[in-house]
């Protein structure tokens, strides 16, 4: 038996509100891409296409021959960490001239003797020629401060790095000199480090970092333009 053909009645009301909604959606669509391109569209050249670059300096060698007059682990006479080995403290070293600030977190007499004393609070200020800057610490509290004020558009000395540095200390320093900065962006790398005066290690003062513990020791900095803020907290773990 042949099927009969089947129609359905659409109301022509019905008809024109469906061919409107369709209308309305593919206009809603077109809107919202046409919208999205003329945003990315509108955005300045650089900004759509800036990226990050990783800064190092693993190039840097050591031109020292004498490798007993390096200025972090030998006993050259114009740095001063032969005296500061003899502290189980921090501190932070100015690199382009080699200046050394302890966090005075404890007393030391002149051998290194960690020494008792009444509470009090230490404040010392200076300039290097190249840095200003500000140093104050409670011993008793275990805490300590270093405020470092570096020039305008102030740039690393490498050449003077590879001068004075063995290639173990100087590669050290270097690591922690690496810092990130978007393609175009005027930054340079901050010439200052940690240090640990027992084991040497060298620790990074760029601005990525917030804080970190060297040993017993919590370093937390801030930076504001030229300013570079370190505070340090003796906290050893509790047994």
């Amino acid at each position: 038996m042949k099927k009969e053909k089947r129609y359905y009645q659409i109301r022509i009301d019905y008809f024109w509100l469906s061919i409107l909604a369709v209308i309305i959606v593919i206009s809603i669509i077109i809107a919202y891409y046409a919208s999205a391109h003329e945003q990315t569209s509108s955005q300045p050249i650089s900004t759509k296409h800036r990226a990050d670059i990783d800064v190092t300096f693993d190039d840097l060698r050591s031109s020292l021959e004498n490798t007993s007059e390096c200025y972090l682990c030998g006993n050259a006479e114009e740095s001063l960490m032969s005296y500061f080995r003899n502290f189980d403290t921090i501190g932070l070293i100015s690199l382009n001239d080699w200046y050394v600030i302890d966090f005075p977190l404890k007393n030391y007499d002149e051998n290194g003797n960690e020494v008792e004393s009444a509470t009090s609070t230490s404040f010392l200020s200076g300039n290097t020629g190249e840095i200003s800057y500000s140093s104050d610490g409670t011993p008793s509290r275990g805490m300590a401060s270093i405020d470092v004020t570096l020039p305008e558009n102030y740039e690393i000395d490498t050449n003077m790095l590879e001068n004075h540095l063995c290639q173990n200390c100087l590669s050290k320093v270097a690591a922690s000199l690496e810092y990130r900065k978007t393609d175009g962006e005027n930054k340079e790398a901050i010439p200052l480090c940690i240090v640990d005066f027992k084991t040497l290690e060298i620790y990074s003062l760029q601005d990525y970092w917030r804080a970190y513990f060297v040993r017993d020791y919590y370093v937390e900095m801030d930076f504001d333009d030229n300013i570079v803020r370190t505070e340090v907290f003796y906290l050893p773990e509790r047994i």
